[in-house]
């Protein structure tokens, strides 16, 4: 009897004293505010049910911090398990080796992707060797936003809309561009809807002193010479819009959600139509958003991985989209764009007529050292009354340069 108490003392004694195994824990850091953790809330929720034992953490990281964030965790080979990043982050940190490729660690996600996801935003994260180092997470495009009680319909295309400008600039209204004005994300649109590029397939040379591309800049600088179109960086276009200042403007699909709340006294006197077409008959917009990827160093990289199947479950998605209607945001998923078609948003049609006629930016892994030689391009055209074709051939030249250089 005193050797079996003696033994149950012995097991007690080593149960408390030894070390418990840690519950399994992913941790993701999303680029946005203090708010934009709750829109993955119903992620964590199903993945919960799921893995009752595994917690999940969900940080903010502002965007002014995330790539010396990331770059930090790279370095030390500790930090998130997941990430959110523009898609240009993506491309950079994969380069680099810091990212997971789907392609290789999940076919079956990659093949979802590739079913349901947009497509603009898919081209701009597959680099030219098949890889995909992350997931398109959300989205915003380019839209059309003017006055229904000035004008009596969305410009259909580029003449079209210099005519609608004209017509409103003689009756005191001007027009304005909201989201990347006078830069490379501003020019973008115009640079796709002229069936110019900034590289080529393979990335290997700058393309952007093409016909189409002089075309396009061409065209944009009108806008500014002969519109008067405010070039400051980002104008209130919308609260122009509001006053009357403005009867047509361009901006992001954010407004579709805030337009009547920030403006109370603009609804009903406002409407949204896609992008007006170029040369080439199409609309394209900029398609910007963020990316979802998985860290390599992640030691949970199973339970990442499946946390991502689960972001990407259509009843989830559509209730992340939601989430963010609640707390008077806009998420649209870029991953899953079949759910938009179930939300309640003002002008969807505009937005999913648009949608299908989005590009990224170029998915090539120096586009973000060489981005500032196109909007100095730009700039240079709109604000100096530079010759389009001199200076992007001369922007062409310095970016080929960088490519062979680093061959």
């Amino acid at each position: 009897m005193k050797a079996l108490l003696a033994q149950t003392a012995l097991a007690f004694l080593l149960a408390i004293t030894a070390p418990r195994a840690e519950a399994a824990r992913l941790v993701i850091w999303m680029v946005g505010d203090d708010k934009t953790p709750q829109v993955m809330r119903p992620a964590v929720q199903a993945y919960r049910a799921r893995h009752p034992g595994v917690t999940v953490e969900v940080r903010d990281v502002p965007w002014a911090d995330a790539m010396t964030k990331y770059s930090a965790a790279l370095a030390s080979q500790r930090g998130p398990d997941l990430i959110t990043g523009s898609t240009s982050y993506a491309i950079a940190l994969g380069a680099k080796g810091a990212l997971v490729d789907l392609a290789e660690a999940a076919p079956d996600l990659a093949s979802q992707l590739t079913r349901h996801a947009n497509p603009g935003a898919l081209r701009a994260l597959h680099r030219a060797d098949g890889r995909l180092f992350g997931a398109p997470f959300d989205m915003h495009v380019q839209l059309q936003y003017y006055r229904s009680d000035l004008v009596h319909a969305a410009p259909a295309d580029w003449a079209g809309f210099l005519a609608t400008a004209q017509a409103l600039h003689a009756r005191g209204h001007g027009v304005a561009q909201q989201w990347g004005n006078t830069s490379w994300l501003g020019f973008y649109p115009y640079l796709r809807q002229a069936g110019g590029t900034v590289y080529d397939a393979g990335c290997t040379r700058a393309v952007i002193d093409s016909p189409a591309a002089v075309s396009a800049l061409t065209y944009y600088a009108r806008l500014y010479r002969e519109l008067n179109a405010p070039t400051d960086g980002w104008p209130d276009a919308d609260g122009g819009l509001a006053s009357g200042r403005y009867g047509l403007m361009q901006s992001g699909t954010w407004l579709l959600s805030r337009m009547d709340m920030v403006h109370k006294g603009l609804a009903g006197k406002w409407a949204a139509a896609a992008l007006p077409a170029g040369p080439t008959g199409r609309r394209t917009a900029v398609l910007g958003g963020t990316v979802l990827a998985i860290t390599r160093f992640s030691p949970q990289r199973a339970l990442a991985l499946d946390f991502m199947r689960t972001v990407y479950q259509p009843d989830v998605t559509r209730r992340m989209a939601e989430a963010a209607l609640a707390h008077g945001g806009m998420w649209l998923p870029s991953g899953r764009q079949d759910q938009i078609a179930h939300l309640p948003l003002p002008y969807r049609d505009a937005l999913l007529t648009q949608l299908a006629d989005a590009e990224g930016p170029p998915p090539c892994p120096t586009w973000m050292r060489q981005d500032y030689l196109l909007t100095r391009a730009v700039q240079r055209v709109v604000l100096a009354g530079g010759d389009p074709q001199a200076e992007l051939r001369q922007a062409a030249a310095v970016m080929n340069r960088a490519l062979e250089a680093q061959r």
